[in-house]
């Protein structure tokens, strides 16, 4: 006898969760779904785009090479203030807002930086 609907769905979140799958929704604006639908579609041109959910979670993996990659270049330095290891205390310098201290202003090394339209076009 096939499974009825709620059946399905339920054996889909029992499959998720030995998996370590987790449901995470976003609210996106108009222009964001529409950007998100297009590079689906060009990041594989000639083919099958890609399904919103797997580039979504392929851009998270990018995102999560390359920030490492940046910290293992990061812990090559040293702060000019306490000589720490950077990016330093993860509790937070004592010195933190002297201007030697590399907590002081050195997180923008590895903040994300939106950019919005406007900014493209100039």
């Amino acid at each position: 006898m096939a499974k009825s609907v709620a059946e399905r769905k339920a054996a889909q979140r029992a499959r998720q969760a030995l998996t370590g799958g987790r449901k995470v929704e976003l609210i996106l604006d108009e222009q964001e779904v529409t950007m998100l639908a297009q590079n689906c579609t060009l990041r594989r041109p000639q083919r099958e785009p890609y399904g919103m959910d797997e580039y979504i979670t392929m851009l998270i993996r990018k995102d999560n090479s390359e920030l490492q990659a940046h910290l293992a270049e990061q812990a090559k330095r040293t702060c000019g203030r306490c000589g720490d290891k950077l990016p330093g205390d993860p509790q937070g310098c004592p010195l933190i807002g002297e201007g030697g201290c590399w907590q002081t202003l050195g997180w923008h090394e590895t903040k994300l930086v939106s950019v919005t339209c406007h900014e493209k076009a100039g």
